[in-house]
């Protein structure tokens, strides 16, 4: 049927409902054309030693400025034929700009020392900006992230003039790319959307922006970074700026004032993360500000191609508004290019005038300011550091001091512009705050920025200050439940990020404790070296930090422990035991409500109840046709839970009904299955005619039998552990046994129990129970299980054949034997899945090393769930992943403002001695090495070996394999590499895996594969693999 027989057969309400539903797809695609977007996070380093949102906010408030002459470290590198050039520059600068944590982002010595330091600094700034966003930065890995980066200072590729053709290396190309400041950021992170480098000059970053904002409104990508960086150190680039009349002798931007001479020149760093509004809302960011619309436009034909252009930047003012979708009218405050030169203020202040005479007057006009007053013109970074400025005004609600600005500009009718200049600070009115930002290329490019205030459903904390706890969370600082981590690379950064957390604790009112927690929690990466621990005040909070600062040593470093889970035996249950973990953890609940629903029709009563300590007779859970579906119950739903926050075993031990749990959580039974095996296994235990008894005896097990020996209704029930074994049988007989024990000193104890668990007296119910299994789909484990029965990993036909389970009621336990089996197969962390520590005490007994971890999931008289905090924390700090989102899940906890990672600088430079004079910091490496042979290293090679011994150690190999590590990446010792580290954490490339192939070929005299170091990711496996082909070559 045609569209036009279609339309002429629809009545009026079909037209009006077709009608509505195309207004509706228009609607839908103009919101995402003109969609907010969410600044969620920043980074900065600015002048005036601002590196964060709230040092800057500090010194935009109480008006201070960071110009100040030159660093002494870098003045002898403007020293020239020019007298002027004795003078010190004045401007706004950083501190040690050659400085870097190279090994924190796997960048080689050798390599980093060829990377423009505007690369490391956008590396180590977006960092933070994620940090401050409270994204974890490996989050976005492999997905559609985008970077878009201003830059426009290349002092770096000017100053390798210094550099002979000898010393050149291969790393010089993407060192000194702008195009690499972006693209490195992107394979930093593995981010996979648009990665673009923006020079437009001074108006480079806040183009970075608009490209940002377009990325994000068509759906390029879902996250962006955009910012801007500029470093001053070469005094070529200083000379043309001084010729052409751009800067100020005082090195002050004056700008609007009638002493208006030039800009002063500035350094800095600063990074957005940005994202739409709706996806920022939907992932429970902190919002700082929103970008309404931006605009890029070009001066065009003017007096020259450096001569603003006043009704050029009226129109992209007015583009950006438009694309905002507002008018002049809803604007309060423009943060101005503003740099402070005699002919660029006027007129840049007569197109705003313009743009706002319709809309504002004198007695209500619009605030115009600079930050270059503050710290400078940051050139291709200034567009950043002009809206970072005014999103911290936005958020305080108010217009920060405009400095040097004393005499106002003769060349600006003042009286007849609708405009005012802060001296002062001011209150921001008028609702939402919405501002214009301006930045203008010197080439004609210029931009212009629209921000609004943050909505309130989503705006972050103010920095000046924080809701008590109380406020949002009733009570939570006063309970438990707070696992607080911090992680480092080294122990150097984690130490000093423990004083800043000191400093910041104690400098105020902080956030709740509650939502530190979940901070550090989630809005951080983790690393190897860790501090972790369960606190229940900001008191102890602080005693923590300030026990890992004092301790001896090293803080620990995560290691390879896998986790093993130990599911309790009958005999640890007790009324109220979960009632903690049932309240807290979302997780538990469903899965205990979940086995509820199914043994609650097989048993007459509610495991739940007894769990959480509701059931009218408690007592009752100590009854065999209770305590076993209760017990599968709880530790059903603790593996659940456990697993849920990425903590996976990689074995299972049972005791008893522990293990027919392990089974279940292995796959061997479904739930439904698992469920009615444990209520039936009870009740059929309980029915046994003869009660009998059990006792634990403090014996070895090959010596229970000279105890046993007279008894013919006695069994040997368990072997705990190497020195005790559980009896059961005959309760007559089992006193008699009692009392012959205490005649040898041997320490005995009568278990509570009703019935003689694992003995002949069971062979009573063994036929109903094995009848049982006929009618249940057995399926193989996913998961190894070591049984208790055999103290071997149970292989899938003996899991599925129902004689295996029959002898579970007949036989004993092995405990010691399944520890042992699982001590055998590495380091690991136990962690009980059970109501208390018992099995843990035990299987403590049952190893023989001292690197295993051993965590409980609850205690009798734990109301809280500290121990499962506990035992949360402690994993973390033994290495184990956390997934910490999921361990928050169901919390109302918001992410806060938290001090950010502290960089482990080192010195890198050019060589021939160029650059900074190296500063009295600790540690410092040295410029890259004169590298006359850097083009041939691939084919370079150790001295000749006539071949290692074959009983060479593996820790010698090691060693060596270190050696030529340093060689090759220029790393100052071979204390600088971990005998386990990854080769791509080294910085290691192809053209260097190469290099480092050929030299230990000709050290150990073998042959190895070309791409060696891809395949033994490791130097400890390289070096295995090494000491095995040493091992025939000898014979």
């Amino acid at each position: 049927m045609s569209k036009n027989s279609e339309l002429s057969e629809a009545t009026p309400r079909d037209l009006l409902r077709k009608i509505d539903e195309q207004d509706a797809v228009i609607r839908e695609l103009l919101l995402e054309k003109h969609e907010p977007i969410a600044i969620v996070g920043a980074g900065l380093r600015f002048p005036g030693g601002n590196e964060s949102l709230r040092d800057f906010d500090e010194f935009l408030a109480k008006g201070r400025s960071g110009i100040r002459p030159m660093p002494e470290s870098r003045r002898h590198m403007f020293t020239g034929s020019d007298p002027e050039d004795a003078q010190p520059v004045i401007g706004g600068f950083l501190d040690e700009i050659d400085r870097f944590d190279a090994a924190f982002f796997n960048i080689s010595p050798r390599e980093a020392a060829y990377l423009d330091p505007q690369q490391r600094m956008v590396l180590e700034t977006t960092w933070q900006a994620l940090e401050n966003a409270c994204i974890p930065p490996g989050a976005w890995r492999h997905r559609e992230g985008g970077v878009y980066m201003g830059v426009s200072s290349f002092d770096y590729a000017l100053d390798t003039a210094g550099v002979r053709a000898e010393e050149v290396d291969s790393y010089i190309g993407t060192g000194l790319s702008h195009s690499s400041v972006p693209g490195r950021l992107s394979y930093s992170l593995g981010w996979r959307g648009p990665s673009i480098s923006v020079d437009t000059a001074c108006s480079s970053s806040l183009v970075a922006l608009h490209l940002a904002v377009q990325g994000l409104r068509n759906k390029e990508c879902g996250i962006a970074l955009c910012g801007g960086v500029n470093l001053i150190h070469n005094a070529v680039s200083n000379g043309a700026l001084r010729a052409a009349n751009m800067l100020s002798p005082d090195g002050r931007c004056k700008t609007f004032d009638d002493s208006a001479d030039g800009y002063a020149r500035g350094e800095g760093c600063g990074v957005l993360v940005l994202k739409r509004l709706s996806d920022a809302e939907r992932d429970g960011d902190a919002v700082l500000a929103l970008v309404r619309g931006t605009a890029v436009r070009q001066d065009g034909e003017s007096a020259g191609l450096t001569v603003p252009n006043g009704q050029a930047q009226q129109q992209v003012m007015g583009a950006a508004l438009a694309a905002a979708g507002l008018e002049p009218g809803h604007i309060q405050y423009v943060e101005a290019h503003g740099t402070g030169t005699p002919l660029g203020d006027p007129i840049e202040m007569g197109s705003i005038a313009a743009l706002f005479a319709a809309s504002h007057d004198r007695a209500a006009p619009v605030t115009v300011g600079s930050v270059k007053t503050n710290i400078g013109h940051l050139e291709g970074a200034a567009g950043m550091a002009g809206l970072v400025k005014t999103v911290l005004q936005l958020q305080a609600g108010k217009f920060y001091p405009h400095l040097n600005f004393e005499r106002p500009s003769g060349r600006i009718p003042w009286e007849r512009y609708p405009v005012t200049v802060p001296t002062g600070e001011l209150t921001w009115d008028g609702t939402p705050r919405r501002a214009l930002v301006n930045g203008f290329g010197f080439a004609g490019t210029i931009a212009t920025a629209v921000l609004e205030q943050a909505p309130a459903r989503c705006a972050g904390p103010a920095l000046d200050g924080h809701a008590e706890a109380s406020d949002r969370h009733p009570g939570t600082d006063g309970e438990r439940g707070h696992v607080f981590t911090l992680s480092a690379k080294n122990d150097r950064s984690l130490r000093s990020q423990i004083r800043r957390y000191q400093q910041f604790l104690a400098a105020g009112a902080p956030p709740s404790l509650a939502d530190i927690c979940f901070t550090s929690n989630t809005g951080r990466a983790h690393h190897k070296v860790r501090l972790a621990g369960a606190v229940a005040s900001r008191e102890e909070l602080a005693q923590l930090l300030d026990r890992r600062l004092h301790s001896a040593g090293a803080l620990p470093v995560g290691g390879a422990r896998k986790a093993a889970f130990l599911f309790s035996g009958q005999g640890s249950q007790f009324s109220g035991m979960a009632a903690a973990l049932y309240r807290r953890f979302p997780v538990f609940r469903e899965r205990v409500d979940e086995c509820d629903r199914t043994l609650r029709p097989l048993t007459g009563r509610s495991m739940r109840d007894m769990l959480v300590g509701a059931d009218d007779h408690g007592d009752d859970i100590h009854q065999t046709r209770y305590s076993q579906p209760v017990l599968f119950c709880l530790e059903y739903a603790l593996a659940e839970l456990w697993t849920d926050w990425g903590v996976r075993p990689s074995v299972l031990v049972g005791h008893s009904i522990g293990e027919l749990v392990a089974a279940t959580v292995a796959g061997v039974f479904s739930l439904e299955d698992g469920a009615r095996i444990a209520a039936e296994r009870g009740r059929l235990m309980q029915s046994v005619s003869t009660p009998g008894a059990m006792a634990a005896v403090a014996v070895a097990a090959e010596e229970i039998s000279p105890l046993l020996g007279p008894y013919d209704d006695l069994a040997l029930a368990a072997i705990n552990a190497p020195d005790q074994c559980v009896v059961s049988g005959g309760s007559r007989s089992l006193e008699s046994l009692l009392e012959d024990a205490r005649r040898r000193d041997i320490r005995v104890k009568r278990l509570p129990v009703s019935h003689a668990f694992h003995s002949p007296l069971m062979a009573e119910v063994a036929d109903e129970f094995r009848a049982l299994f006929e009618g249940i789909h057995c399926r193989a484990p996913r998961l190894p299980v070591v049984s208790a029965l055999t103290g071997k990993v149970v292989r899938a036909s003996e899991f599925t054949d129902p004689a295996f389970w029959m002898r579970h009621l007949l036989e004993p336990v092995d405990f010691l034997g399944a520890v042992q089996a699982v001590e055998r197969r590495g380091t690991h962390a136990f962690v009980e899945i059970g109501p208390s520590a018992s099995l843990i005490s035990l299987a403590r007994r049952c190893v023989t090393r001292n690197d295993h971890l051993w965590a409980a999931s609850s205690r009798a008289g734990d109301e809280d769930g500290a121990t499962i905090d506990r035992a949360v924390a402690s994993l973390y700090m033994a290495g184990l992943s956390v997934d910490w989102a999921a361990y928050h899940r169901g919390t109302t906890h918001r992410r806060v403002d938290l001090p950010t990672y502290t960089f482990d600088r080192k010195r890198y430079w050019l060589p021939s001695g160029t650059g900074p004079a190296p500063s009295a910091s600790p540690g410092p490496l040295p410029e890259a090495p004169p590298a006359a042979a850097l083009e041939e290293e691939s084919k370079a090679v150790a001295p000749k070996s006539a071949g290692w011994p074959a009983d060479a150690s593996n820790g010698a190999i090691n060693e060596a394999i270190r050696r030529e590590l340093v060689a090759i990446l220029r790393y100052q010792d071979v204390e600088d590499i971990e005998p386990d580290a990854d080769f791509a954490s080294l910085g290691l490339d192809s053209l260097t895996a190469v290099s480092l192939k050929n030299r230990l070929e000709q050290v150990f005299a073998v042959a190895l594969p070309t791409a060696v170091a891809f395949e033994q990711s490791r130097i400890d496996l390289l070096a295995g693999s090494i000491r095995s082909l040493l091992i025939p070559s000898s014979r």
